[in-house]
């Protein structure tokens, strides 16, 4: 699976599914590329139409961004991620699992449930 992960993605629907199941978009005009490359690396960015929930403007733009690099392994269906840099630096040092399903051009990511729920981000490898 790694040989047909290399390349660049861009994102094509970004899903949250609660705890309870409840289905709904990460935000209003998702955007964002992955990449992965030969020798391991990985980088996402992703952001969304600015919401704003908070009288803090800059919490407001916070908000609307999800970045991480890193470096990346694949076993089977698992593709780990190495996170060395990222918006939300709790992340940094920690490695993000998803599950991955490849269907010609389009790629799947789930996440593991967590508190929120999973994330499951559908991408479109740019050719």
């Amino acid at each position: 699976m790694k040989d047909r992960l290399v390349g660049t993605w861009l994102l094509e629907r970004f899903l949250i599914e609660s705890i309870d199941g409840e289905i709904r978009d990460w935000g209003r005009n998702s955007k964002g590329q992955l990449i992965y490359t030969e020798n391991g690396y990985m980088s996402v960015s992703i952001n969304r139409e600015v919401e704003n929930k908070s009288s803090v403007e800059a919490q407001n733009y916070f908000d609307s961004i999800l970045f991480y690099s890193g470096t990346f392994t694949v076993d089977k269906d698992i593709i780990k991620h190495q996170v060395k840099n990222a918006s939300n630096p709790n992340r940094i040092g920690k490695e993000l699992v998803r599950h991955a399903k490849l269907d010609g051009n389009v790629l799947t990511l789930t996440s593991p449930k967590e508190s929120f729920g999973k994330a499951i981000l559908t991408w479109g490898k740019v050719i």
